[in-house]
This record gives C-alpha cells, structure tokens and sequence, in this order.
C-alpha cells in the first residue's frame, strides 16, 4: 500500500495525519479523522476559511447547472461521458443539499429560484421539465424542489416580472426551491472546533512545509508560526491548500511536475433590490453561456455572480476588478432591464479563486470533486483534492477518511464523542460573542471575529468607531495596547475595503431604489 508500518508515538510530534489547510475540507476531514480514532494535527497558514470558502457564491443547490449549457441536447448525446458526469455531480449535490438542511436548517435558507425562458433561446422549457425530472430521480425527496413552469399570466406568479428583458419573448418561467448558506466560514469554524474537542490539534496561521521523507518512509514536517518553528511526522499528510496545493509539494515532487489546480476566479457585486424580489432568485445563462444568478443575501441584499475568468495570481489577492464589476453590472442588466443599474448601485463586491483541477484539455479546469492519492507521482501518503465545493463538505470529508483508510489504520479507539460546543448566552449580546470568538474559538485578529465566527461584519461596512469598539472589547484577551489596538483597526479597515470594496451610494442612487420601489 506504500505506507510504512509506525512505531509507538514518541511525544507529541508524531501524528497519524498531519492535514494542511483550514478550509472547508480541511475541517471537515479533520472531524472526520479524529472521530474515526486517527491522530490528527490541522495545520492553517492563516485563519480559518481564509481562502476559496468564505469567497463562494453561498449557493446551496440542486444540481441543475450541471445540466445547463448553452446547447445541452447537442453537448450531452455527442458525449454520454459528460452526461454521466453531469448525473453524478447532480446527484452529489441533491445528497448535499438533503444532509446540510437536515444538519443545520438553520443556516440554510430557502428561497424561491426563478429561470425565464424565452422564444428562440437555446435552452427551452422541456428542457428544464427534463432536467428536473432526472433531478427527481437522482437525488432524495427531501427537501422538496416544488418545481413548477409557470406558462402565463406572469404579473401574478412573478413579482419582478415587470423587470424582465424581453417581454414579448417570454415564453414561461420556471420556479423551484434553493437555499443560501447563511455562514459558510461558520461551517469551517464549527468543524475545526468538534475536531479539537475530539483530540485533534489546530495550529493557526502556522506555516506547514513538508521537509521530506523520514527514516521510516513517511514525511517530515516542519511548523512556523507565532515566532516558533516545529518539526512534526506523519506517515499521511492531506493537502488541502486549495489553490495553494501545487505550492505545498512543489518543493518535493519529482519532475517533471503537472500542476494539480487551476484556478479560476468568480467575482460578485451586491446591490438593494426593491420589496418585490424578497424570497426569489433568479437563474439562466449569461451571454457568454456560463450560468449567472441574482441571489437574495438577506434583507435587500442581492448579489449578482459570479463570473468566469482564468486566475493565475496569489487567491488570498483575487478581488473584483473593475473589468469585473463593469461586466457584472452589465449582465443584470441585460437580464433586469427595468432596474438600470448603475456603478453607483453596486454596495459592496467580492471574489474567490475556485481549486478546480488541472486538465490541459480544459483550460477552465475540471469540476468534478476529485482526491488524488499523489503516489503517483512518487509521492506515497500524500493526498490532495480539487473541486471541492463548500455544499458537498461533509460528503468531502467522509472520502479523504476513506482514502486515509485505504493505507492507515487510525492509532487510536474512536473517541466518546465530543462534548456540545459552548454557545455565549445569546442575550448577552454581540460583545460576548466576540470575547467567545477569541476565549473558545481561537480568533486572534478582528477579522476573525467580526467575519469568521461572528458574521457582524458580513453585508454592511463596519465605520471605524464600531471596529475600534470591538478591538477594545477584546484587548484584555489578546493583550493589545493602545497602539496595538489601533494597528489593529488599520488592518481591518484595510482589509474590510479591499476584499469587499465598497462603491459609496450616492444620493440620487438611493433615490432611484426608492423609486423602483
């Protein structure tokens, strides 16, 4: 199987699993690892859900944009490869979206997707009748889709209707139940915690580089971080940077190396929507054939997203440019006439680097989730994924536990399982959550209390005032000074106008808003 046999663990340096990346998927192996017996150490060179997972569309969906192209009778009978791709990341995704509203109802939002189609487009109505048909039966019962092709009489079914391009070419509107992830980064937050609870170690913006092979043939590790470096061994190691993951082996793969990710870029501009667009969404396919949404955030939050572009650069760097931007504002309104959106509409933007896998046939990498068992590439006990979506993480860590398995017996018995997580009385409001964040939840910085784990920050701009108010509130925990504090605040309001730069509302846009109101 190319895994060692191990000897007894000497201290606490050696390790069943170390995984590398605190995402989604990193999480959700770390969970399921520890919870299977193995000793597991989950090593994140920033915070948690630094990356791809606090950056995603917040989509929980059915699967039916595996079915859409732009000419899906043609693309699928020419290749019944890609169909059955289709079918299967459509089922994985209705088995996704049946786990997460059973597990967590609470952050999983529904709402009501809308899908126009009109005369002389080349996605039509029995299209969608067919793609649900096959959705029905690929995928469980619950939760409901309530698909219906609403065919006339459209001012009555479809509240936004009036917004719609094309009027005269409508030919029916297909509606059925999505959901919103309310805190994708809460997901990453709470995993990691019940691993930890269940014997796993988490080691927080901590650097971990593999220095290679040990005596016994498994891998060397070393740990910088927070002015301390470690060496640690495992016979496994997961590489779940993401779209740092070529990063991580570069310096140990043999040559010639084939990168195992490409990256590409999905930017998102929210804007206020009248009254008549809460509880919908809409869904079709840009003018460049890739599907595009209008997503309701809460409140009169909607974004609209993503784009599709090739991503070459650092992820932790991916913003909305204003190509990005101009391009989004563009597409709304092309779909959404009726709202004239403008620059000075869009409240704030954002963007993430998807980890898709490498394939020189496809420039925009592969979609289907994939674990790579690098041995292959003479890299025994390495194992990286790609494609790994936020919706489908549970299913994600449950694999990476099977693919451990194929090679390493967990050192351990499964441990009782873990205690409930401690929860801040919520009546005691949003300061003892942040103290919480930081005193239970490992938060070290106002980012990863206002954003990761408590969400405040989410949907609005914090001013300066609020921010250094949450900064004293937690001083005394991280032992800030005065001038630590205001470093602090420098950094958040840095980072709070880049990865969500905000476009100022101006007072003839708020007009406008009132006005389609």
């Amino acid at each position: 199987m190319g895994i060692p046999s191990r000897r007894e663990a000497q201290g606490d340096r050696r390790y069943d699993v170390v995984i590398i990346g605190g995402g989604i998927n990193g999480t959700s192996a770390a969970r399921e690892l520890t919870a299977a017996g193995y000793k597991v150490l989950l090593a994140e060179m920033f915070d948690l859900a630094h990356g791809a997972s606090s950056r995603s569309s917040r989509i929980l969906h059915c699967g039916l944009r595996y079915f859409e192209t732009s000419r899906p009778l043609r693309s699928f009978l020419s290749s019944p490869r890609r169909l059955a791709s289709a079918a299967g990341m459509a089922r994985a995704a209705m088995q996704a979206r049946a786990e997460l509203n059973a597990l967590r109802p609470e952050i999983c939002k529904p709402f009501t997707m809308c899908f126009p189609v009109y005369g002389g487009d080349a996605v039509k109505g029995w299209h969608l009748d067919l793609g649900f048909g096959l959705l029905r039966r690929l995928g469980p019962a619950r939760p409901v889709l309530d698909y219906r092709r609403v065919a006339g009489d459209f001012d009555r079914h479809v509240p936004f209707v009036c917004d719609l391009r094309d009027r005269d070419r409508l030919r029916s509107v297909a509606t059925y139940r999505e959901y919103i992830i309310d805190s994708p980064d809460r997901l990453c937050v709470d995993a990691a915690l019940e691993a930890e609870r269940g014997g796993a170690e988490l080691r927080l913006f901590t650097r971990a580089t593999i220095a290679g092979r040990t005596a016994e043939g498994g891998w060397s590790l070393r740990l910088s971080g927070q002015g301390s470096v470690e060496m640690v061994e495992a016979p496994v190691v997961l590489n779940l940077a993401g779209t740092w993951s070529d990063e991580i082996i570069a310096g140990i793969a043999p040559e010639p190396r084939v990168p195992l990710v490409t990256g590409t870029k999905g930017a998102h501009i929210v804007v206020r929507l009248p009254p008549r667009y809460a509880g919908h969404g809409i869904a079709c396919l840009h003018r460049g054939g890739h599907p595009f949404y209008c997503l309701p955030l809460g409140g009169d939050l909607f974004c609209f997203g993503p784009t599709e572009t090739p991503y070459g650069g650092d992820a932790a760097d991916a913003v909305a440019t204003d190509e990005d931007v101009a391009f989004l504002i563009e597409e709304a309104n092309f779909l959404l006439p009726g709202l004239r959106l403008r620059r000075s509409d869009v409240v704030f933007t954002w963007a993430g680097v998807r980890p898709l896998g490498y394939d020189a046939r496809q420039p925009m990498g592969r979609r289907v989730r994939e674990i790579h068992d690098l041995a292959d590439r003479g890299l025994p006990g390495i194992f990286a994924m790609t494609a790994g979506p936020v919706m489908s993480h549970l299913s994600a860590g449950r694999d990476l536990r099977k693919a451990v398995g194929r090679v390493l017996a967990p050192s351990r018995l499964p441990p009782v399982p873990p205690l409930p997580a401690s929860r801040p009385d919520p009546a005691a409001g949003d300061m003892a959550r942040m103290r919480h964040a930081v005193g239970a939840e490992h938060a070290r910085d106002l980012m990863g209390i206002l954003y990761t784990r408590t969400g405040l920050a989410w949907g609005r701009h914090l001013d300066r005032r609020t921010v250094e108010v949450a900064a004293e509130t937690v001083s005394d925990l991280l032992g800030w000074s005065p001038g630590d504090v205001a470093t602090q605040v420098d950094s958040f309001m840095r980072h709070q106008n880049i990865r969500f730069a905000r476009r100022e509302t101006d007072r003839l846009s708020v007009d406008r808003v009132e006005a389609r109101t």
